[in-house]
């Protein structure tokens, strides 16, 4: 995992342990989602093989906490933010010999 779940929990504030399944299953759903759109070019660090750039952790991060948080509702223009957020701290990381 690039993110712990404990990470997340810091991040949000939480100091519960009864959502931590909820958590896994987004950072490891916002760790796809990374990977899908830097076309695999992160899949080292999803592997534990060294530690992701922090642009790549904080997207990470962002992208699980905004499906946290907003879980109960629809509000296109938050996501629509976060989505622009999430794809600027990955942009540099994708691999650009796999889009084309």
């Amino acid at each position: 995992m690039v993110v712990e779940v404990s990470e997340l929990k810091e991040h949000l504030r939480v100091q519960h342990s009864d959502e931590d399944g909820l958590m896994l299953r987004l950072l490891t759903q916002a760790q796809q989602a990374a990977s899908d759109y830097c076309h695999g070019a992160l899949d080292q660090y999803i592997a534990g093989e060294g530690s992701a750039p922090e642009p790549v952790r904080l997207a990470i991060l962002l992208f699980a906490s905004h499906f946290y948080e907003v879980r109960d509702a629809s509000d296109s223009a938050a996501y629509n933010n976060m989505m622009r957020a999430f794809h600027t701290l990955l942009y540099p990381y994708r691999d650009l010999d796999k889009m084309f």
